[in-house]
């Protein structure tokens, strides 16, 4: 038994040398260290602010002819289909709309400065808003309203168009948000949410 250890241990001794080079390996982390860096805050010197940018995503399938009564799709690769859009619309473990995980916005959350204006862009394949909001609540598309409450904002008179909608590809940009909370949702899509927060 002695003799097997003897050996095993030269060969873990064997294989070290072996694998030893010049080449540098990543070093072990202690879980010290990563509270001590944890403490800092991260890399010294980097902003407290975010990129003042928000990005709306689907991933509408452009092939599925489901798409098309509903203004279709124009992004090239998407993957989901008017099927799977409606499966993950509601939960048996929720009572309100959950809504498919690719409609989305990222981030859903920024930090800003004051006088700091913010991009958002439509990176998907289908319509969407920007729409800023008292509160968080249902939008303009009844079935997709599923246990919320639509929020005002939301509301359109007949024939009206909407300031805040993002054609596929399209841009717009906030101004002149001030100090404080801004929530932001799509009115199509009411899970699809961001807030804008602007601090010193």
């Amino acid at each position: 038994m002695r003799a097997f250890r003897v050996g095993a241990g030269v060969l873990v001794l064997g294989v070290v040398a072996a694998c030893s080079d010049p080449v540098s390996r990543p070093t072990a982390v202690t879980a010290d260290q990563i509270t001590a860096s944890d403490e800092r805050g991260g890399d010294e010197g980097a902003s407290q602010f975010d990129e003042p940018r928000v990005e709306v995503y689907d991933d509408c399938k452009p092939t599925d002819p489901g798409w098309a009564p509903t203004g279709g799709c124009t992004l090239a690769g998407g993957k989901v289909n008017l099927d799977e859009f409606n499966i993950f619309l509601s939960s048996p473990l929720s009572q309100s709309v959950v809504g498919h995980p690719a409609w989305r916005m990222e981030k859903s959350y920024i930090k800003i400065p004051p006088n700091t204006d913010v991009e958002v862009e439509n990176e998907g394949g289908r319509l969407h808003t920007f729409t800023k909001v008292a509160q968080f609540g249902g939008g303009r598309v009844p079935p997709l309203n599923q246990g919320l409450t639509p929020a005002p904002e939301c509301a359109l008179a007949p024939g009206a168009p909407d300031p805040t909608a993002l054609l596929p590809e399209a841009t717009l940009t906030i101004h002149g948000l001030t100090l404080g909370n801004h929530r932001y949702q799509c009115c199509i899509h009411p899970w699809m949410r961001a807030l804008i927060k602007v601090t010193n």
